[in-house]
Order: C-alpha cells, then structure tokens, then sequence
C-alpha cells in the first residue's frame, strides 16, 4: 500500500522523525476546517500546517493533505507552527528528507 493510500485509510502516517494526522471532523452545526498536525518525535513538539483550506468530505480533505505533504517534500515554504511559534528551518528540512523517502 502506498502511503497515499495508507492516509486515505488510516488518516495518518509514521515517518518515523514524524508522525502525521488528518484532524478532519464532519460537524453539522458548523464548518470546521481540516487541520494537518504533526508531531516531532525527536524535538517532542507538535506542529500544524496553518492553511485553511476549503473542502467539502473526507476525500477533498485526504487529497488537501496529500498535496500539503507534497509540498514539503518537494521544498516548497509551507508554514507550519506551533504554540511556540513557526517551525524552524531544521525541522522543515528534516521533515522534507523523512517525506522524500516514502515510496509511492
């Protein structure tokens, strides 16, 4: 199974360095925007990518996720923060060389 796939199912992922949620809850009453958290394993900080994005369902929120992910992978400057502030730079780096080794 492709990591793709592992995150449309599971809603997560272990990079190992990292581990990566799907926070994606269905409400009703309002809109609650998905949220891609991130947990730092070596640095014990969570972090979570600050995008707003406009979906519909699960599935759009999945594919959201999985292009977010891929930008990190390629290099692209997405933000992601944490109670203590945006992510530094060694993180971001470190996170993109965890996301270059998944295999498709």
């Amino acid at each position: 199974m492709t990591w793709r796939e592992i995150l449309r199912k599971e809603g997560f992922l272990d990079l190992g360095e990292f581990i990566v949620e799907l926070v994606y809850i269905d409400c009703p009453c309002e809109p609650i925007p998905p949220t891609l958290a991130i947990y730092d394993k070596k640095g014990d900080e969570w972090y979570k990518v600050e995008e707003a994005p406009n979906v519909q369902n699960y599935r759009e929120a999945v594919e959201w996720a999985i292009e977010v992910l891929e930008r990190i992978r390629d290099g692209e400057n997405v933000k992601l923060v944490s109670l203590d502030g945006p992510a530094p730079p060694k993180v971001m780096k470190r996170l993109s060389l965890a996301l270059q080794k998944l295999t498709e």
